[in-house]
């Protein structure tokens, strides 16, 4: 089988780092990705590093306001398509499905759209209308499937619906190795793109509270400004209004990620909105305990109490409760980090992932899609 993967940007987001974790599976049953980014960028490269065919092309919207233009689109994918010769399409977003929508109907191939974020009711209606459905959406948690499934099931009959969860590679995210010596000053992290809806003013605040209780700690800040925003030129210039130059690092973009989470004693997940969170599942197979806002799919990803706790989002005071708890119990740091390796070895395992997938993949294969 031939999956031809759309990503939804040339950057190295969750979305995408979870493509990578994919593909590594799916090779070892056979089948080959073939991926289409909209630009080039980290992402091109990763693929060409991994020896996964890779070609750009910026995803042509078909408009039936504008006919000459959706002609030519629909001609460019036939070209590609044809070229390729996928027996699937896996596009990792909403309008990368709808691009390709049109030339997938008229060659008969099964269009997956992956469903990684929420798109706002509008535009779900908006969507597809007038253009052929993808015969089926993946969701990667019930808060997201909550926040589109009623929409798409109204807008695009016929489609199915599934449920699968994002996954990590235990053999790549394990714990460190036992280390009688324990750091000084202890160590706690964000992995995320600095963008403002990733909460890493709170994890700022936080920090700065810590600080004034005497919490003998450093604060990695691991993730880079990947929309050119100035977001992360905020972030150290508030960095400097607090006062804690000496105690925050900024690693940008970081292709050892791995490495990184294995010396941190505490991950946070501040954000504000988080369909997922694949950094939590990622800290918990290296047995790091977490600590996530209760916002959309992250309840479902953190065993509050169990494998780290669950705070109100924009509230650094209650970060900084429990990640002082946690720097403050060496033994409740162990027990929530083996919690947390189970758990993920349990819910979001890559050969779990893998399987469910394979079986969406087969099954849409074998039966026709959506009218």
């Amino acid at each position: 089988m031939r999956v031809l993967y759309l990503t939804n940007s040339a950057q190295i987001g969750g979305g995408n780092r979870q493509l990578q974790v994919l593909w590594e599976g799916i090779r070892k049953h056979g089948i080959e990705p073939l991926v289409v980014c909209p630009t080039a960028g980290p992402m091109v490269e990763l693929c060409r590093h991994i020896d996964v065919p890779v070609e750009v092309l910026q995803y042509p919207q078909p408009s039936w306001r504008c006919p000459i233009a959706t002609i030519q689109g629909y001609r460019i994918w036939q070209q590609l398509l044809k070229r390729t010769r996928p027996d699937l399409i896996h596009a990792n977003d909403f309008i990368n499905a709808r691009s390709v929508s049109l030339s997938a109907k008229h060659l008969a191939l099964p269009l997956v759209c992956h469903v990684h974020f929420p798109a706002v009711p509008d535009s779900l209606r908006w969507m597809f209308r007038g253009l052929p459905k993808p015969w089926a959406f993946i969701y990667n948690s019930r808060a997201t499937r909550k926040a589109c499934e009623p929409i798409l099931v109204q807008v695009c009959q016929g489609s199915q619906h599934f449920l699968i969860y994002n996954c990590v590679s235990t053999e790549r995210f394990f714990p460190a190795e036992n280390n009688s010596a324990t750091p000084c000053p202890l160590r706690v992290g964000i992995v995320a793109n600095l963008i403002p809806i990733k909460g890493h003013m709170d994890f700022l605040e936080m920090a700065r509270l810590l600080t004034d209780r005497h919490v003998a700690a450093e604060y990695w800040i691991i993730g880079e400004d990947v929309q050119k925003s100035g977001f992360g030129a905020q972030l150290e210039t508030r960095c400097t209004e607090l006062g804690l130059r000496e105690r925050v690092k900024f690693f940008g973009h970081r292709s050892d990620v791995f490495d990184l989470l294995r010396l941190l004693d505490v991950v946070v997940c501040a954000s504000h909105m988080e369909p997922f969170g694949l950094c939590l599942i990622e800290a918990m197979a290296c047995e790091v305990p977490v600590v996530g806002t209760r916002v959309d799919g992250i309840p479902e990803v953190i065993e509050a109490d169990t494998t780290g706790f669950l705070v109100a989002p924009r509230a650094p005071k209650e970060l900084a409760d429990k990640v002082e708890l946690l720097l403050a119990d060496p033994s409740l740091r162990k027990r929530m980090g083996k919690a947390g390796r189970h758990r993920v070895q349990a819910l979001f395992s890559q050969d779990e992932h893998v399987k469910s997938m394979m079986e969406v993949y087969e099954s849409l294969i074998c039966v026709e899609g959506p009218a």
